[in-house]
């Protein structure tokens, strides 16, 4: 169900003044509408009227942003927005439409309140179509009863505005701020997940909008898997989300005149938008910057999460970051989608390509998205000729939470070259290291030791090459002498600068060498709290973040060795030598 404007351009449009007009003649708009009332797109570009901001009665036409969004949207749609881009009025003209020009479409919003559900309903459902010609309001199109928050036609049709929908079952749902639902009322973002979000069944259209509100609650989640899921290349299902993002500069109206004398911005304002151009790949007028400079000053330390410019720059809401925000937006500039992305079975080490035949059926019901995790995401395939090291970062395994997550970088620029996360336990884990640490020449290894990653280890050692695992090199022991060495990573609040010493550089020397926005993503709400620990913002995961880190600082720490036989996978650790 897309927009087709080979068909139906813009020519076919009505001018505002236009419509206004013909509103006095029914006929002519009947007989100036009759050819393309059978398409959705022309329609709500021609036929509804809505209130503007000051209240002035104007023809509802879908500015740049929105005409986006109704070209690429997909069955479930997450969009994650900059403040008064107008998402909600174009989805619920979109729920209007299409309740009047299908029969038994049961269609539903979500609001925060009963009092913001009662405005909606009045201000963004009844409004526009009271408003509509007279003969688009009879027959199957007329009213057979209404609400305050309800309107129900005799097409079998219906419109229902609520905090939560839980019985029955829904054709097109719109989640309007379920960034704030999640954030104020945390009881109510729970039976908006669990209840309302299963009542639509596949095939059916859900909406979920809204500006950021911190990263924690179901619509950070939800936007974080979304957005590793697109950015994997894994083909969509109806059970996924389809993540959109629409910053500031989406929209036209957000410029300011720039004086005679020209732009003046400070050093951080000019690598502010270099980096931002970059992250996303845009190039921004100085009537953009200069109005962003205007309006940051108003809006001060909320301007990144109502006014985003990058997603991930949307959900930091507190704490002070641990790396330099602009270095993270041109590291994202450079993330790229994997090469290929591979199911790997941990005990065998069988790889398989996932593709649109894979099953990515949901398993459980509360979590309707399929993202990234649990696959082999490879940005380059073993070379004989590069050496690698591996880092991991190791969690419960349990459903929520931290993920486990390991990186494999190249011992010459530290690019990253594949990646793996996912909730997994610790024994599966080790496995599936072993499996990538020989495809990519025994690579040199290093896990974080830390809680569970005991386990993991234990488990390793018996399986993998004991040379080509990390031993710990005493950071804050003067006398070693009598010590064993031990396995594995520690991280410490003597050792955790270091990892971040380690990467911090290499981002400011635009040498990070990272490949996937998951790891970026995370970076961006990595920061200091109130006791200068270092760890995710509330709500955050770090585990990809800890996995990096620790793979630069084992490529760092490897020892040097030269290859004796090229045919690296079927053989033994024997066939290197260290030196």
């Amino acid at each position: 169900m897309k927009p087709s404007t080979a068909k139906y351009d813009e020519s076919t449009w009505l001018t505002p003044e236009e419509r206004l007009e013909l509103r006095k003649d029914d006929a002519e708009l009947l007989k100036r509408s009759h050819k393309y009332l059978d398409c959705w797109w022309w329609r709500i570009n021609n036929l509804y009227i809505i209130a503007d901001e000051k209240g002035n009665e104007v023809l509802f036409r879908c500015r740049p942003a929105q005409t986006l969004l109704f070209c690429v949207m997909w069955f479930l749609n997450i969009i994650l927005k900059a403040r008064q881009l107008g998402f909600s009025t174009a989805i619920q003209v979109f729920i209007l439409d299409h309740a009047l020009f299908n029969n038994n479409r049961k269609c539903g919003v979500i609001a925060q309140g009963k009092d913001e559900a009662g405005a909606i309903f009045s201000s963004k459902i009844l409004y526009p179509y009271e408003r509509l010609p007279s003969w688009l309001k009879t027959g199957k199109r007329a009213v057979e009863s209404k609400t305050s928050a309800a309107i129900y036609f005799k097409n079998e049709s219906s419109i229902r505005v609520a905090v939560s929908f839980r019985s029955g079952t829904l054709q097109v749902l719109h989640v309007s701020e379920y960034g704030k639902i999640c954030s104020q009322y945390p009881l109510r973002a729970d039976e908006v997940q669990s209840g309302s979000l299963n009542a639509v069944h596949k095939g059916s259209f859900i909406f979920i909008e809204s500006t950021a509100e911190g990263a924690a609650g179901n619509f950070f989640e939800m936007s974080v898997e979304a957005m590793e899921l697109l950015e994997s290349g894994i083909n969509l299902t109806h059970h996924d989300f389809k993540f959109h993002f629409y910053p500031w500069y989406d929209d036209p109206k957000y410029v300011a005149h720039v004086p005679a004398s020209g732009l003046k911005l400070t050093k951080a304002q000019d690598k502010y938008f270099k980096s931002v151009e970059l992250a996303m790949s845009i190039t921004l007028t100085d009537e953009q910057k200069n109005w962003y400079i205007h309006k940051e000053r108003s809006q001060k330390g909320k301007m990144k999460q109502e006014f985003p410019s990058t997603p991930m720059e949307a959900f930091l809401t507190s704490g002070r970051k641990v790396f330099d925000a602009d270095d993270l937006m041109r590291a994202e500039g450079r993330c790229s989608k994997p090469l290929i992305v591979y199911d790997i079975e941990p005990y065998s080490g069988k790889r398989t390509k996932v593709n649109s035949k894979v099953d990515l059926s949901v398993t459980s019901a509360d979590k309707l998205t399929q993202n990234a995790s649990g696959y082999l995401l490879v940005w380059e395939l073993p070379d004989p000729d590069e050496d690698y090291a591996i880092g991991g970062d190791v969690a419960e395994g349990l459903e929520h939470g931290d993920r486990s997550s390991f990186d494999v970088v190249a011992k010459s620029d530290g690019r990253q070259v594949a990646h793996w996360f996912g909730h997994i336990d610790t024994k599966r884990f080790a496995h599936i290291i072993k499996h990538v640490g020989l495809w990519y020449s025994k690579a040199f290894v290093g896990i974080e030791r830390n809680n569970h990653g005991h386990a993991v280890l234990q488990e390793f050692v018996d399986i993998y090459p004991t040379s080509r695992i990390y031993k710990e090199e005493y950071i804050d022991r003067e006398d070693t002498d009598e010590e064993t060495a031990k396995v594995g990573w520690h991280t410490s609040a003597q050792s955790k600068p270091i990892l971040k010493q380690g990467l911090e550089d290499l981002l400011a020397n635009d040498s990070d060498g990272i490949a996937w926005k998951g790891t970026t993503g995370e970076l961006n709400i990595f920061v200091y709290d109130k006791k200068g620990r270092m760890g995710a913002q509330s709500g955050g995961f770090d585990d990809q973040v800890m996995s990096y880190m620790i793979a630069q600082e084992m490529r760092a720490r490897m020892p040097k060795r030269r290859k004796i036989d090229n045919n690296i996978e079927h053989h033994s650790g024997k066939d290197w030598k260290e030196v």
